[in-house]
């Protein structure tokens, strides 16, 4: 079989079609769900940051619902994913040494991190220490959930 250098140039060129073809197809379908949820989640921040003008670093967080928490001058602000308040309490009633007091005490871990979110009915501490990441009523510190690393 004698080898044609104009097949070989043709197929060298379809396979290097082919994979530009294989490469679109993969930013677009990869790429393209995660900008459409990127541009979802900051469509609903810039909602609840022109309907609370004061309402500065927003996050977001989900846990049994999607809600945004945002904070002004001397309040916590929690949000629905339709932009509404659902919760707040002032910034004085933050109780972050507790907080890890009560961890180190009920769960003999070292927390790494103490951020707000919401539970199934109120808002919560969301505490990630060594051992695991539990929700803690925000006004009692009850335990709401407790997920323990690796599980």
């Amino acid at each position: 079989m004698k080898i044609n250098g104009k097949s070989v140039a043709v197929t060298c060129g379809l396979l290097f079609m082919a994979l530009i073809v294989i490469f679109i197809e993969i930013a677009i379908f990869i790429s393209g769900p995660a900008r459409k949820f990127e541009d979802k989640v900051d469509h609903q921040i810039a909602k609840i940051k022109e309907s609370y003008a004061r309402i500065e670093d927003v996050q977001r967080h989900v846990f049994h619902y999607v809600v945004y928490i945002g904070e002004d001058s001397d309040m916590y602000v929690w949000f629905n994913e339709k932009g509404k308040a659902i919760a707040s309490r002032k910034k004085t009633s933050y109780r972050k040494a507790a907080v890890n007091a009560l961890i180190e005490k009920n769960y003999q871990g070292k927390v790494s991190k103490v951020s707000l979110g919401y539970g199934y009915k109120n808002p919560v501490y969301v505490v990630n220490f060594d051992k695991g990441e539990v929700l803690l009523d925000y006004d009692t510190l009850d335990e709401v959930y407790y997920l323990k690393k690796g599980e």
